[in-house]
């Protein structure tokens, strides 16, 4: 009990020095200047960070005015959210230093129910912004996620796909009204493929063995978890990349970082429209609808494509990333959707999810 209280006492000395440190940091003088009045950032967990993360990639001040209280509730808690006040010089929480041109966002903007137009209005989007997918938020803030990766280099004519593939935790997406295949049952497809090939390291790529070459190449974590700063270099030895559900839902990082260095997409139509502006087959993306649809497309058409398409697909993808997916497009975006007053919509994880048992998981 005596530990437990020494340890609860330094806990509080080290929160007050390190708000007393926020309180004092006063951000260099600038014309683009963001207020946070969020009562609940709470609600959208890592991907508050990720919005405030590129006001201020963007080159924002970034203003959030919190009491100590409030402060100590941040930085405890979700490990992403509570970045917004752990990296150096993200933001001042002292409203004193609020400059008198500024751009604001508070809580009333905002809605959690990002999906609700696919559910139920067939997906037309009018008078509202959706914040996109992204990265994921260890590369923004390990400062990664700008890396000069050659996009431009002979590529392997293969799919390729990385990532985890734990059964129990990505079977939660069959309890949601998604429609989607769940990732585990995508792999359980292309392992029985006579080109499936699962890999153990970043040499089998880099050294443009053409044994890869069309082929179903998997990075599957338990056997070979790459890098964070290597995703997107390995990405870009692959013409393909298969973009697999997330855990609740069909977004999920990978395939922003594919996109990042031309990659193309190969996901399935209910993934490919809750991105906004969707993608298009045979544009930007290859689309599929169901297993059988994809064992069509993987055994008589992906790897027969002209060169030429793919290459046009490739930049395609990679314009689509730069346009609609770059941090300051994404805050430009916002900035006139604030301006014109339309619903933004930002994920909130589960809170975003419709469940078949109820409307909102809490």
């Amino acid at each position: 009990m005596i530990r437990k209280k020494i340890n609860q006492a330094k806990k509080l000395v080290s929160d007050w020095v390190a708000f007393r440190e926020l309180n004092s940091y006063d951000p260099p003088t600038s014309q683009n200047n963001l207020l946070v009045n969020f009562e609940n950032p709470q609600l959208y967990h890592r991907f508050f960070y990720l919005l405030l993360k590129f006001y201020k990639i963007s080159g924002y001040n970034i203003y959030y005015p919190l009491s100590f209280s409030k402060f100590r509730n941040l930085r405890n808690k979700d490990q992403y959210l509570a970045l917004i006040v752990r990296e150096k010089n993200f933001l001042s929480v002292n409203k004193n230093k609020l400059p008198d041109q500024f751009i604001e966002i508070n809580d009333q903007m905002f809605s959690a129910d990002y999906f609700s137009h696919y559910f139920e209005q067939n997906n037309r989007v009018s008078d509202a912004f959706h914040i996109p997918m992204s990265f994921h938020p260890l590369m923004y803030h390990k400062e990664i996620w700008n890396m000069k990766v050659k996009t431009d280099r002979k590529r392997l004519n293969s799919v390729f796909c990385y990532g985890n593939f734990d059964q129990k935790a990505y079977s939660e997406i069959e309890k949601t009204d998604f429609k989607v295949i769940p990732r585990t049952e995508l792999l359980s497809f292309f392992k029985e493929k006579q080109q499936f090939l699962s890999i153990n390291s970043r040499e089998e790529i880099i050294e443009g063995n053409s044994d890869l070459n069309e082929k179903f190449t998997f990075a599957i974590k338990e056997n070979f978890q790459i890098e964070m700063r290597e995703i997107r270099e390995l990405l870009s030895y692959f013409n393909f990349y298969l973009c697999c559900p997330g855990v609740v839902m069909p977004l999920c990082h990978n395939v922003v970082e594919a996109m990042s260095v031309g990659t193309i997409p190969l996901i399935e139509k209910e993934y490919a429209e809750v991105m906004y502006p969707h993608l298009e087959n045979n544009v930007n993306a290859i689309i599929f609808e169901g297993l059988e649809n994809l064992e069509k497309i993987v055994s008589e058409e992906i790897f027969n494509l002209p060169e030429d398409e793919i290459i046009k697909m490739r930049q395609n993808a990679l314009a689509y990333y730069n346009e609609f997916l770059s941090p300051i497009n994404v805050v430009t975006a916002a900035n006139q959707n604030i301006k014109e007053k339309n619903t933004i919509y930002l994920q909130a994880e589960h809170r975003s999810i419709r469940f078949k048992d109820y409307r909102f998981y809490v």
